[in-house]
Protein backbone atom coordinates (compact mmCIF):
# COMPACT_ATOMS: atom_id res chain seq x y z
CA UNK A 1 0.00 0.00 0.00
CA UNK A 2 1.32 3.43 -0.92
CA UNK A 3 1.97 6.04 1.76
CA UNK A 4 -0.73 8.57 2.50
CA UNK A 5 -0.22 12.16 3.67
CA UNK A 6 -3.38 13.66 5.21
CA UNK A 7 -4.51 16.89 3.51
CA UNK A 8 -5.18 18.42 6.94
CA UNK A 9 -6.36 17.49 10.44
CA UNK A 10 -9.29 15.12 10.84
CA UNK A 11 -12.33 17.04 12.11
CA UNK A 12 -14.88 14.22 11.92
CA UNK A 13 -16.01 12.09 14.90
CA UNK A 14 -15.71 8.31 14.78
CA UNK A 15 -17.90 5.59 16.27
CA UNK A 16 -16.03 2.34 16.94
CA UNK A 17 -18.21 -0.71 17.67
CA UNK A 18 -16.55 -3.81 19.13
CA UNK A 19 -17.40 -6.95 21.05
CA UNK A 20 -15.01 -9.77 22.00
CA UNK A 21 -12.35 -10.06 19.25
CA UNK A 22 -9.28 -8.35 20.69
CA UNK A 23 -6.75 -8.86 17.89
CA UNK A 24 -8.89 -7.46 15.09
CA UNK A 25 -10.31 -4.73 17.33
CA UNK A 26 -6.78 -3.64 18.24
CA UNK A 27 -5.81 -3.30 14.56
CA UNK A 28 -8.83 -1.10 13.88
CA UNK A 29 -8.20 0.98 17.01
CA UNK A 30 -4.58 1.49 15.94
CA UNK A 31 -5.84 2.81 12.58
CA UNK A 32 -8.20 5.20 14.40
CA UNK A 33 -5.32 6.24 16.64
CA UNK A 34 -3.21 7.12 13.60
CA UNK A 35 -6.03 9.27 12.18
CA UNK A 36 -6.62 11.08 15.52
CA UNK A 37 -10.32 11.99 15.35
CA UNK A 38 -11.29 14.84 17.69
CA UNK A 39 -14.13 12.79 19.21
CA UNK A 40 -14.23 9.02 19.58
CA UNK A 41 -17.30 7.03 20.60
CA UNK A 42 -16.38 3.50 21.71
CA UNK A 43 -19.29 1.04 22.08
CA UNK A 44 -19.02 -2.59 23.19
CA UNK A 45 -21.77 -5.17 23.58
CA UNK A 46 -21.91 -7.30 26.73
CA UNK A 47 -20.76 -10.94 27.05
CA UNK A 48 -23.12 -13.82 26.33
CA UNK A 49 -21.71 -15.88 29.21
CA UNK A 50 -19.14 -15.73 32.03
CA UNK A 51 -16.39 -17.27 29.91
CA UNK A 52 -16.79 -14.51 27.35
CA UNK A 53 -16.56 -11.79 30.01
CA UNK A 54 -12.76 -11.73 30.04
CA UNK A 55 -12.60 -11.36 26.26
CA UNK A 56 -14.96 -8.41 26.41
CA UNK A 57 -12.97 -6.77 29.21
CA UNK A 58 -9.77 -7.13 27.20
CA UNK A 59 -11.37 -5.42 24.19
CA UNK A 60 -12.60 -2.58 26.39
CA UNK A 61 -9.04 -2.06 27.64
CA UNK A 62 -8.26 -0.63 24.19
CA UNK A 63 -9.39 2.74 25.57
CA UNK A 64 -5.81 2.90 26.87
CA UNK A 65 -4.65 3.48 23.28
CA UNK A 66 -6.45 6.83 23.18
CA UNK A 67 -3.36 8.94 23.82
CA UNK A 68 -4.04 11.88 21.47
CA UNK A 69 -6.07 14.98 22.27
CA UNK A 70 -9.55 13.52 22.00
CA UNK A 71 -13.00 13.73 23.55
CA UNK A 72 -13.68 10.11 24.46
CA UNK A 73 -17.14 8.64 25.06
CA UNK A 74 -17.76 5.00 26.01
CA UNK A 75 -20.86 2.82 26.02
CA UNK A 76 -20.09 -0.58 27.54
CA UNK A 77 -23.15 -2.81 27.94
CA UNK A 78 -23.51 -5.16 30.90
CA UNK A 79 -25.81 -7.47 28.94
CA UNK A 80 -25.54 -8.97 25.48
CA UNK A 81 -27.88 -7.32 23.00
CA UNK A 82 -26.74 -9.19 19.92
CA UNK A 83 -25.66 -7.86 16.54
CA UNK A 84 -28.99 -6.31 15.58
CA UNK A 85 -29.81 -4.37 18.73
CA UNK A 86 -26.25 -3.95 20.00
CA UNK A 87 -25.08 -2.19 16.86
CA UNK A 88 -28.26 -0.27 16.08
CA UNK A 89 -28.51 1.15 19.62
CA UNK A 90 -24.82 2.10 19.50
CA UNK A 91 -25.59 4.11 16.36
CA UNK A 92 -28.67 5.62 18.03
CA UNK A 93 -26.31 6.80 20.78
CA UNK A 94 -23.79 8.19 18.30
CA UNK A 95 -26.24 10.13 16.14
CA UNK A 96 -28.07 11.52 19.14
CA UNK A 97 -24.82 13.36 19.85
CA UNK A 98 -23.44 14.02 16.34
CA UNK A 99 -24.89 15.39 13.10
CA UNK A 100 -22.47 13.34 10.98
CA UNK A 101 -19.64 10.90 11.43
CA UNK A 102 -17.73 7.74 10.56
CA UNK A 103 -18.63 4.22 11.70
CA UNK A 104 -16.13 1.36 12.04
CA UNK A 105 -16.57 -2.11 13.49
CA UNK A 106 -13.96 -4.38 15.01
CA UNK A 107 -13.43 -6.27 11.73
CA UNK A 108 -13.37 -3.31 9.31
CA UNK A 109 -9.72 -2.31 8.97
CA UNK A 110 -9.43 1.05 7.17
CA UNK A 111 -6.71 2.64 5.09
CA UNK A 112 -5.79 6.09 6.39
CA UNK A 113 -7.26 7.91 3.39
CA UNK A 114 -10.65 6.41 4.28
CA UNK A 115 -11.08 8.95 7.08
CA UNK A 116 -10.38 11.97 4.86
CA UNK A 117 -12.44 10.56 1.98
CA UNK A 118 -15.40 10.31 4.37
CA UNK A 119 -14.79 13.78 5.75
CA UNK A 120 -14.64 15.32 2.28
CA UNK A 121 -17.88 13.69 1.12
CA UNK A 122 -19.72 14.27 4.40
CA UNK A 123 -19.13 17.98 3.91
CA UNK A 124 -19.84 17.96 0.16
CA UNK A 125 -23.19 16.14 0.43
CA UNK A 126 -24.21 17.33 3.89
CA UNK A 127 -27.48 18.87 2.68
CA UNK A 128 -28.06 16.69 -0.39
CA UNK A 129 -30.69 14.17 0.65
CA UNK A 130 -30.16 12.13 -2.50
CA UNK A 131 -26.95 10.81 -0.93
CA UNK A 132 -27.75 8.13 1.64
CA UNK A 133 -24.28 7.29 2.95
CA UNK A 134 -20.59 6.98 2.07
CA UNK A 135 -19.14 3.48 1.81
CA UNK A 136 -15.48 2.58 2.32
CA UNK A 137 -15.35 -0.94 0.91
CA UNK A 138 -15.30 -1.80 -2.79
CA UNK A 139 -15.21 -5.48 -3.73
CA UNK A 140 -15.33 -4.64 -7.43
CA UNK A 141 -11.69 -3.65 -7.72
CA UNK A 142 -11.34 -5.77 -10.87
CA UNK A 143 -13.83 -3.49 -12.64
CA UNK A 144 -12.34 -1.26 -15.33
CA UNK A 145 -12.88 2.31 -14.14
CA UNK A 146 -13.86 4.80 -16.81
CA UNK A 147 -12.79 8.38 -16.23
CA UNK A 148 -10.81 9.84 -13.35
CA UNK A 149 -13.46 10.15 -10.61
CA UNK A 150 -12.39 9.00 -7.14
CA UNK A 151 -15.74 7.36 -6.44
CA UNK A 152 -19.03 6.43 -8.08
CA UNK A 153 -22.72 6.28 -7.19
CA UNK A 154 -24.49 3.02 -6.39
CA UNK A 155 -28.05 2.08 -5.44
CA UNK A 156 -28.21 -1.72 -5.41
CA UNK A 157 -25.90 -3.09 -2.69
CA UNK A 158 -27.23 -5.19 0.20
CA UNK A 159 -25.55 -5.43 3.59
CA UNK A 160 -21.76 -5.22 3.95
CA UNK A 161 -21.50 -1.78 5.53
CA UNK A 162 -17.80 -2.41 6.12
CA UNK A 163 -16.65 1.05 7.16
CA UNK A 164 -19.00 3.86 6.24
CA UNK A 165 -20.05 7.40 7.08
CA UNK A 166 -23.38 9.16 7.26
CA UNK A 167 -25.56 11.81 8.78
CA UNK A 168 -28.19 12.07 11.48
CA UNK A 169 -30.64 12.98 8.71
CA UNK A 170 -30.17 9.50 7.21
CA UNK A 171 -30.28 7.61 10.49
CA UNK A 172 -33.58 9.34 11.37
CA UNK A 173 -35.18 7.30 8.55
CA UNK A 174 -33.79 3.99 9.83
CA UNK A 175 -36.21 1.52 11.43
CA UNK A 176 -34.57 -1.49 13.07
CA UNK A 177 -37.91 -3.37 13.09
CA UNK A 178 -38.76 -2.67 9.41
CA UNK A 179 -42.40 -1.89 10.16
CA UNK A 180 -43.02 -0.69 6.59
CA UNK A 181 -41.84 -3.92 4.98
CA UNK A 182 -45.17 -5.85 4.86
CA UNK A 183 -46.91 -2.98 3.05
CA UNK A 184 -43.99 -2.68 0.60
CA UNK A 185 -43.90 -6.44 0.02
CA UNK A 186 -47.64 -6.93 -0.40
CA UNK A 187 -48.16 -3.77 -2.43
CA UNK A 188 -45.29 -4.43 -4.83
CA UNK A 189 -44.01 -0.91 -4.25
CA UNK A 190 -40.39 -1.82 -4.99
CA UNK A 191 -40.86 -4.14 -7.96
CA UNK A 192 -39.83 -1.60 -10.62
CA UNK A 193 -36.62 -0.72 -8.81
CA UNK A 194 -34.54 -3.86 -9.40
CA UNK A 195 -32.09 -4.51 -12.24
CA UNK A 196 -33.02 -8.18 -12.62
CA UNK A 197 -35.50 -10.77 -11.41
CA UNK A 198 -32.71 -12.44 -9.44
CA UNK A 199 -31.95 -9.20 -7.60
CA UNK A 200 -35.60 -8.71 -6.69
CA UNK A 201 -35.92 -12.28 -5.41
CA UNK A 202 -32.76 -12.05 -3.30
CA UNK A 203 -33.62 -8.61 -1.89
CA UNK A 204 -37.11 -9.78 -0.95
CA UNK A 205 -35.63 -12.89 0.68
CA UNK A 206 -33.18 -10.82 2.72
CA UNK A 207 -35.79 -8.28 3.81
CA UNK A 208 -38.30 -11.00 4.70
CA UNK A 209 -35.67 -12.92 6.66
CA UNK A 210 -34.72 -9.81 8.60
CA UNK A 211 -38.36 -8.93 9.28
CA UNK A 212 -39.33 -12.41 10.49
CA UNK A 213 -36.18 -12.90 12.57
CA UNK A 214 -34.46 -15.69 10.66
CA UNK A 215 -31.75 -13.09 9.95
CA UNK A 216 -30.52 -11.02 12.89
CA UNK A 217 -28.53 -8.11 11.54
CA UNK A 218 -28.77 -4.33 11.56
CA UNK A 219 -27.84 -3.39 7.98
CA UNK A 220 -30.61 -4.78 5.74
CA UNK A 221 -32.85 -2.25 7.49
CA UNK A 222 -30.52 0.45 6.14
CA UNK A 223 -30.91 -0.97 2.64
CA UNK A 224 -34.71 -0.98 2.82
CA UNK A 225 -34.77 2.61 4.10
CA UNK A 226 -32.42 3.61 1.27
CA UNK A 227 -34.70 2.02 -1.32
CA UNK A 228 -37.81 3.64 0.15
CA UNK A 229 -36.11 7.04 0.02
CA UNK A 230 -34.46 6.46 -3.39
CA UNK A 231 -31.03 7.23 -1.96
CA UNK A 232 -27.64 6.55 -3.49
CA UNK A 233 -24.35 5.61 -1.86
CA UNK A 234 -20.85 6.79 -2.69
CA UNK A 235 -18.35 3.98 -3.29
CA UNK A 236 -14.60 4.62 -3.77
CA UNK A 237 -12.99 3.35 -6.97
CA UNK A 238 -10.36 1.59 -4.82
CA UNK A 239 -11.01 -0.53 -1.76
CA UNK A 240 -10.43 1.50 1.42
CA UNK A 241 -11.56 -1.17 3.89
CA UNK A 242 -10.33 -4.70 4.40
CA UNK A 243 -12.67 -7.00 6.31
CA UNK A 244 -10.38 -8.85 8.72
CA UNK A 245 -13.22 -10.77 10.36
CA UNK A 246 -13.53 -13.74 8.00
CA UNK A 247 -13.19 -16.99 9.89
CA UNK A 248 -14.75 -19.11 12.62
CA UNK A 249 -15.23 -16.16 15.00
CA UNK A 250 -17.13 -14.09 12.44
CA UNK A 251 -20.87 -13.52 12.78
CA UNK A 252 -21.85 -13.36 9.11
CA UNK A 253 -18.40 -13.92 7.57
CA UNK A 254 -17.60 -17.41 8.84
CA UNK A 255 -15.45 -18.75 6.00
CA UNK A 256 -12.09 -17.47 4.81
CA UNK A 257 -12.99 -18.92 1.39
CA UNK A 258 -15.91 -16.51 1.06
CA UNK A 259 -15.69 -14.78 -2.33
CA UNK A 260 -16.03 -11.42 -0.57
CA UNK A 261 -12.81 -12.00 1.39
CA UNK A 262 -10.65 -9.64 -0.67
CA UNK A 263 -7.08 -8.97 0.42
CA UNK A 264 -6.52 -5.76 -1.54
CA UNK A 265 -6.53 -2.55 0.43
CA UNK A 266 -5.53 0.81 -1.05
CA UNK A 267 -5.15 4.53 -0.48
CA UNK A 268 -6.91 7.29 -2.40
CA UNK A 269 -5.09 10.31 -3.80
CA UNK A 270 -6.12 13.82 -2.78
CA UNK A 271 -7.66 16.12 -3.71
CA UNK A 272 -10.55 13.90 -4.71
CA UNK A 273 -11.94 13.99 -8.21
CA UNK A 274 -15.72 14.24 -7.93
CA UNK A 275 -18.05 12.73 -10.55
CA UNK A 276 -19.47 15.35 -12.87
CA UNK A 277 -22.97 13.87 -12.75
CA UNK A 278 -24.89 12.08 -10.01
CA UNK A 279 -25.78 9.02 -12.07
CA UNK A 280 -25.95 5.48 -10.70
CA UNK A 281 -23.62 3.05 -12.45
CA UNK A 282 -26.28 0.40 -13.10
CA UNK A 283 -23.92 -1.79 -15.12
CA UNK A 284 -21.44 -2.04 -12.26
CA UNK A 285 -24.24 -2.49 -9.71
CA UNK A 286 -25.65 -5.45 -11.62
CA UNK A 287 -22.20 -7.02 -12.03
CA UNK A 288 -21.57 -6.58 -8.29
CA UNK A 289 -24.86 -8.28 -7.46
CA UNK A 290 -24.15 -11.20 -9.77
CA UNK A 291 -20.62 -11.72 -8.42
CA UNK A 292 -21.01 -11.10 -4.69
CA UNK A 293 -24.66 -11.17 -3.63
CA UNK A 294 -26.59 -13.53 -5.90
CA UNK A 295 -26.66 -17.03 -4.35
CA UNK A 296 -24.31 -19.57 -5.86
CA UNK A 297 -25.49 -22.89 -7.27
CA UNK A 298 -25.06 -24.74 -3.98
CA UNK A 299 -27.25 -22.32 -2.03
CA UNK A 300 -29.89 -22.35 -4.77
CA UNK A 301 -29.85 -26.16 -4.68
CA UNK A 302 -30.07 -26.18 -0.88
CA UNK A 303 -33.01 -23.76 -0.85
CA UNK A 304 -34.84 -25.75 -3.53
CA UNK A 305 -34.25 -29.02 -1.65
CA UNK A 306 -35.39 -27.57 1.66
CA UNK A 307 -38.59 -26.35 0.00
CA UNK A 308 -39.50 -29.91 -1.00
CA UNK A 309 -38.91 -31.48 2.41
CA UNK A 310 -41.30 -31.89 5.36
CA UNK A 311 -40.59 -29.43 8.18
CA UNK A 312 -38.98 -32.00 10.52
CA UNK A 313 -36.63 -33.33 7.84
CA UNK A 314 -35.77 -29.78 6.81
CA UNK A 315 -34.95 -28.90 10.42
CA UNK A 316 -32.68 -31.94 10.76
CA UNK A 317 -30.91 -31.41 7.44
CA UNK A 318 -30.26 -27.67 7.68
CA UNK A 319 -27.32 -27.81 10.18
CA UNK A 320 -25.53 -30.40 8.02
CA UNK A 321 -25.97 -28.43 4.78
CA UNK A 322 -24.90 -25.19 6.49
CA UNK A 323 -21.79 -26.90 7.87
CA UNK A 324 -20.86 -28.15 4.38
CA UNK A 325 -21.48 -24.67 2.97
CA UNK A 326 -19.22 -23.03 5.58
CA UNK A 327 -16.46 -25.61 5.20
CA UNK A 328 -16.36 -25.21 1.45
CA UNK A 329 -16.66 -21.44 1.58
CA UNK A 330 -19.75 -21.53 -0.64
CA UNK A 331 -22.04 -18.49 -0.71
Amino acid sequence: MKDFTPPGPLRTPVLFIAFNRYDSAKRVMEAIRAAKPPRLYFACDGPRNKKEGEKCRKVRSLVELVDWECELHTRFSDVNQGVMMGESTAMDWFWAAEEEGIVLEDDTYPSQSFFWYCQDLLERYRHDERVWCIMGNNLMTEWEVKGDASYYFSAHGYGAYWGWAGWRRTWAKYDVHMTDWPACRDGGLLNGFFLSKAEMEEAYKLFEGQYTGSIRSWDYQMDLARLLNRGVTCIPNVNLIRNIGFGAEGTHTVSEKDRRNKKDHSELSFPLNHPKHMLVDHERDLAYFERYIEPGRFRKFKNALKGLLPAKVDEALTPFLSKVQRKMGIT
